[in-house]
């Protein structure tokens, strides 16, 4: 049985509209190589990731994550935020709390499914100390959650009846092909699946932009995803990797489903993520 590591530091800061959010790091036993900021996906929070930080960790880097507002141990409304700009904020704030703590490592970000749209927005609009990025499933094109009839009355009521919450997930069996996992997941009283009204039309608005804007990306970026993602196309993925000028890494998972990082194929996916950073130190 794996071994997960134990996150060695948990804290708050004030992130947008002053809402309390939680966040932890995880070290490595060693001298550490450098730091990697993680951002969570939908209905998630940062310790859906112990595949990700105990790899890692072993490898020499240190882990920072934090639960987005409305996730997890975070305040907030589940699912809502008042516009695209609270996430920006948020990361901003989580990230000059990464650096307060870790001044001088090498800073890389991670974000998984809306955290890797969360992530490409914030550096395509400030890449600066950032050196490089993981996107992992990023909703380019949207296929679980992004349903025709929820995008139709998110987009009805937005402007009226912003808060209006509706129930998105997409379910467990579409993340993963492991039981064991599915089942964890399932058993989660800090994962949610509820959305509101708000937080749908930001995130179109926020889709269109980084599609727009991709080109312009500044930081090295390793690129992952599910062949058989059913929550967001991988044809989402090869669309913004065949626009992006700068260092590129695309790596496809065959048979794999929306999280690579919690898959039957999980220990390639972090052997990968490892390769990639240490390549790029």
């Amino acid at each position: 049985m794996t071994t997960f590591q134990v996150p060695q530091l948990e804290n708050t800061f004030c992130g947008a509209h002053g809402l309390s959010l939680f966040y932890q790091a995880w070290y490595p036993p060693g001298t550490a190589k450098a730091v990697l900021a993680l951002v969570h996906g939908f209905g998630e929070h940062c310790d859906c990731y112990a595949t990700v930080t105990t790899a890692l960790t072993q490898a020499g880097y240190v882990i920072f994550g934090f639960d987005n507002q409305g996730h997890g141990r975070s305040e907030g409304q589940r699912g809502h935020i008042n516009r695209w700009q609270d996430y920006r904020d948020n990361v901003s704030a989580f990230l000059a709390k990464v650096r307060q703590h870790e001044p001088n490592l090498p800073l890389y970000v991670l974000g998984h499914s809306l955290g890797g749209l969360i992530v490409l927005d914030f550096v395509l609009n400030d890449p600066v100390g950032i050196t490089g990025i993981i996107i992992s499933g990023p909703p380019i094109r949207p296929v679980g959650i992004a349903k025709p009839y929820l995008v139709a009355i998110a987009r009805v009521l937005s402007g009226i009846w912003p808060r209006f919450s509706m129930e998105v997930g997409a379910g467990a069996n579409a993340l993963s092909r492991d039981p064991d996992v599915l089942q964890k997941m399932e058993n989660d009283p800090l994962k949610h699946s509820m959305a509101t009204v708000r937080w749908g039309t930001e995130c179109l608005v926020a889709i269109a932009a980084v599609r727009r804007n991709i080109a312009k990306l500044q930081v090295p970026i390793l690129l992952i995803h599910g062949s058989a993602d059913k929550v967001n196309d991988v044809k989402g993925s090869e669309e913004i990797f065949s626009r992006i000028t700068i260092d590129k890494t695309l790596k496809i998972y065959p048979g794999s489903y929306h999280e690579p990082h919690n898959d039957l194929d999980r220990n390639q996916v972090m052997n990968d993520v490892v390769e990639w950073l240490d390549n790029h130190l």
